[in-house]
């Protein structure tokens, strides 16, 4: 399991191995051999890291969690790595060339309800594409402006066709 993890603004990228009981820990591609017992539920650890012992006990409410190291509390925010990685993903192919709108399937374009440089909100219906004789509305995903519109109506599209790109 791989997780970025935030300690007073400074991020680490954290992979945890389990196999009874000892853990191995690797901190921004430094191996840590980690001998852990569960004290108290999933609440309270006694940890043997280096031959060092610590105490540790960890606090979630909601979103948030605290972790206290022998006496010293520090708010902490643990992310999966993998999400992480496709959340930037996809923010940078914004950014990069806008949202994309693609035909789900193969169809004909029945209208369009935007038109180039209009603005449009999350959610809101730009194309509707009919296919097998059911009409589809496409909505955007995010709030922009039309960038392009490479349809018209009336046009017969492949599945995965670019219809509209909406940009900041």
């Amino acid at each position: 399991m791989s997780y970025l993890v935030t300690i007073h603004g400074t991020t680490y990228s954290v992979s945890l191995d389990d196999a009874d009981g000892r853990v191995a820990l690797r901190i921004d591609g430094r191996q840590l051999e980690i001998d852990m017992a569960s004290i108290q539920g999933d609440q309270l650890y006694s940890l043997l890291i280096d031959g060092r012992s610590y105490t540790a006990v960890a606090a979630t409410q909601g979103e948030q969690r605290e972790v206290t190291v022998n006496g010293v509390s520090s708010a902490v925010a643990v992310e999966d790595e993998e999400l992480a990685r496709l959340r930037g993903q996809v923010k940078s192919r914004r950014r990069a060339g806008g949202e994309q709108i693609k035909a789900p399937m193969p169809g004909r374009i029945v209208s369009i309800a935007a038109a180039e440089g209009d603005t449009v909100e999350s959610g809101q219906g730009v194309v509707v594409i009919e296919a097998m004789k059911m009409e589809n509305e496409l909505r955007a995903h995010a709030s922009g402006t039309v960038k392009e519109i490479r349809i018209g109506e009336g046009d017969t599209v492949d599945k995965n066709a670019v219809l509209v790109v909406i940009g900041d």
